[in-house]
């Protein structure tokens, strides 16, 4: 087995460390492996085995990187819900606000949330359905494969983000829709839960 290499062991331990205390939550492989532009998800796991091994990091008996309890997010926070993704751009002016849902930091996170209701069928094949709520955390930045919101031509639309060849792919999770491929986007959030009714 190949020795891991030491800088490499500290980058990752301080971009999981950095990422707890900003989200409440630990990253998943795919987000270090992304970050740290590697390979393989097969070489996350051996440094992340190997942060563990030396007892920098603690790991859940699944496997996932534990929260440390000082880090990990407790109590509610209030969300507004402020109208439909496809609807145009959000607007955070406090006459626009539905309604607000108290929801736990512990599912959620921490950060500036806000939730928009689903509509249309650009995304089914992620399990995001007309009339979902969709619970996103403010930001203007992304990393590939997340899904966002991002406005683009006066509209917003909630697409998973791709960088490729200078432009910017907005990929819709249905099989029948094609991608829209732009030069430029802003990025209004991310998403990081979907609360379905029935």
């Amino acid at each position: 087995m190949r020795t891991l290499n030491k800088e490499t062991l500290c980058r990752i331990e301080q971009y999981i460390k950095e990422y707890q205390t900003k989200n409440g939550r630990s990253p998943s492989y795919r987000n270090i492996m992304h970050y740290m532009n590697m390979c393989s998800l097969n070489l996350v796991q051996r440094y992340v085995i190997g942060l563990e091994r030396e007892g920098r990091i603690e790991r859940t008996r699944l496997g996932n990187i534990e929260v440390p309890n000082q880090l990990k997010p407790s109590g509610t926070t209030l969300v507004p819900l402020i109208g439909q993704i496809a609807c145009g751009e959000p607007c955070f002016e406090l006459e626009n606000i539905e309604e607000s849902f108290a929801l736990p930091r512990s599912v959620f996170g921490n950060g500036e949330l806000y939730m928009l209701r689903a509509f249309g069928e650009s995304m089914i094949d992620a399990g995001i359905n007309k009339d979902d709520l969709l619970v996103i955390r403010k930001q203007d930045h992304a990393q590939d494969g997340e899904i966002v919101v991002a406005l683009t031509n006066g509209n917003n639309t909630l697409k998973r983000l791709y960088h490729r060849n200078g432009k910017i792919v907005l990929h819709p999770e249905n099989k029948t829709m094609k991608d829209i491929i732009v030069n430029d986007c802003e990025i209004q959030g991310v998403l990081v839960g979907c609360i379905k009714t029935y």
